[in-house]
């Protein structure tokens, strides 16, 4: 079914419409309508044909029986007599759609009203005696359906006995009218079902909508409520929550196992790091020390990775919440790039800094520090010795952290650093983007703004991409 008005355009009520009218059970409803129509219609026209082809023969028959009747009274001998049996006989029985008339071999009518005769006369093509042929007749004329007998009589007169079909063929009209009264009522009545239907099924369907909206959106608890009959979608509700128990599950499992492995890996780790502290701050060679005060910040950056990743797991178990504040955005960004200020320098890269004014920023400090974190590390991996670009804004009614680079730029989803970093974002409700800096790499993370409707849900289980 196609519709002149585009999807999502119109009143209200007019879309509301139009969503009942796509749904598969209104158009089965439909369907059947259309059946029942081309069924109900040749129905109709079969049944009036079948109505005419009956009243000829029972017209047939009458007369029939007509003329064996005027047999047994009397026959067909004389005119005069004739005439006197038919008018002793009108009293039982009126003319109503029968026509009779006797004409005598002269032509004129001895019985039968003069006007009407004449008219009959015209439509049966018998004027007087000699043209007025025996026999049966079926003829048409002005207003006229005429089916009839004329039987020569023994002076030589003739008697017309005929039954006008007109009146009987104009109440036939009515039964069509009537059957498409009926069928209209029947399609009004299969609309109003259908949009009945389709109105349940919406329901039932927007229910589950609703609950798959709500668990990738981070209510782990949602179920698909099952209520009503015990039909198709019952079952798909049921499959459903068994299939959301089960991603539970494996979400569940696999944050477990990533958080114990990050925890698990921190002691060595914190470890190391003393060790390297220790080694470093006795250590008379400058050299030496060096390389070990670089080892030191390597591993106090890998420290840094797995504090996120047990803080991404923590959040997605529901043994944390999301720590959304109002965050100064330049300190946030100056300190990332003091952070990594040393390591700079080194390759020969120059870092810049540039925040908007007046820039309403919030969410978890710590997680969009590693977010930026993991970005300029990619970016001083990918372009060394380029110039690295750090910023904050707004665009197209979002708040944005874009780290840019001039280097050779890297294929989107690889890498560790960059599924933390989507995983953070989607936790915020954004995404990262990553886009040509023509050219370079520009890692557009985008954050909700406050009283913003949130665009991109964050998705159950992103600490799950972490581990591919």
């Amino acid at each position: 079914m196609s519709w002149a008005r585009p999807r999502g355009v119109g009143p209200a009520w007019v879309r509301k419409f139009r969503r009942h009218l796509d749904t598969r059970s209104f158009r089965q409803a439909m369907a059947i309508g259309a059946v029942f129509l081309v069924v109900a219609g040749a129905a109709v026209l079969w049944s009036r044909d079948l109505l005419v082809e009956l009243v000829n023969e029972h017209v047939g028959d009458l007369l029939e029986r007509d003329q064996e009747t005027q047999r047994l009274h009397g026959g067909f001998g004389d005119a005069a007599a004739l005439v006197a049996e038919l008018r002793r006989r009108e009293r039982f029985a009126p003319e109503g759609t029968r026509r009779r008339m006797v004409i005598d071999r002269d032509g004129r009518v001895l019985y039968g009203d003069e006007a009407m005769a004449r008219r009959l006369l015209a439509v049966v093509a018998c004027g007087g005696p000699a043209p007025c042929e025996t026999g049966r007749i079926d003829q048409r004329g002005d207003g006229w359906k005429v089916r009839g007998m004329v039987v020569r009589l023994g002076d030589g007169g003739r008697y017309v006995n005929a039954y006008d079909l007109q009146p009987m063929l104009d109440q036939l009209r009515a039964v069509p009218l009537a059957a498409g009264c009926g069928v209209l009522v029947f399609l009004l009545t299969s609309v109003a079902f259908g949009l009945r239907f389709s109105a349940g099924t919406l329901r039932r369907v927007s229910a589950i909508t609703m609950a798959l909206t709500a668990y990738a959106a981070g209510d782990r608890d949602r179920r698909v409520a099952i209520a009503g009959p015990d039909d198709e979608f019952a079952r798909l509700g049921r499959e459903v929550n068994r299939t959301l128990d089960r991603v539970t599950r494996l979400v569940e499992e696999v944050s477990s196992v990533s958080s114990s492995i990050a925890h698990e890996m921190r002691t060595p780790l914190t470890h190391l790091h003393n060790r390297l502290v220790t080694i470093a701050e006795t250590c008379p060679d400058d050299a030496l020390r060096r390389e070990l005060e670089e080892g030191i910040e390597e591993t106090r950056r890998i420290q840094h990775l797995f504090r996120a990743i047990m803080r991404l797991g923590e959040i997605e178990t529901g043994r944390c919440a999301l720590a959304v504040e109002p965050l100064d955005a330049r300190a946030l960004l100056d300190e990332v790039a003091e952070s990594y200020l040393p390591l700079a320098e080194g390759t020969g890269t120059v870092i810049t800094v540039a925040v908007e004014r007046d820039l309403d920023l919030r969410g978890d400090r710590t997680l969009l520090f590693q977010t930026v974190a993991n970005l300029v590390d990619n970016a001083l991996k990918y372009a060394p010795g380029e110039a690295l670009h750090l910023s904050a804004g707004r665009r197209d009614g979002w708040n944005e952290i874009t780290v840019a680079d001039r280097g050779r730029g890297l294929a989107p989803g690889h890498g560790l650093g960059l599924a933390i970093v989507d995983a953070i974002a989607r936790l915020h409700g954004g995404a990262l983007r990553l886009e040509d800096n023509g050219p370079g790499l520009r890692a557009v993370v985008r954050l909700e703004r406050r009283g913003r409707p949130v665009a991109a849900p964050p998705v159950p289980g992103a600490i799950t991409g972490l581990l591919h």
